[in-house]
C-alpha cells in the first residue's frame, strides 16, 4: 500500500503566500501569517487569550486530521 501526496498552492489560498494555512475538511481552519493568526478566517485579536486561542484552534484541528485519516 502507497500513500502518495501532493503539495501545491490552491488558487484560492495564493493571497496567503509567507503563511502557513492549514484546512480541515475543505475550509480554512487555521492559518499562521506575517500579520497575525487567523482561525477560521477570522483574525484573532492580540490579547491576553492569543496563545490560548491559537493552541486550541490547532489542537482541534490535529484532532480532525487523526480522526479523519485515511
Amino acid at each position: 500500500m502507497s500513500n502518495s501526496f501532493t503539495i501545491g498552492v490552491h488558487p484560492e489560498y495564493e493571497q496567503h503566500q509567507n503563511s502557513l494555512t492549514m484546512i480541515a475538511g475543505g475550509c480554512e481552519m487555521m492559518r499562521v501569517a506575517p500579520d497575525g493568526f487567523y482561525v477560521r478566517g477570522i483574525k484573532v485579536p492580540v490579547d491576553d487569550k492569543e496563545a490560548e486561542t491559537v493552541y486550541n484552534a490547532f489542537k482541534q484541528f490535529l484532532t480532525w486530521a487523526e480522526l479523519n485519516r485515511g
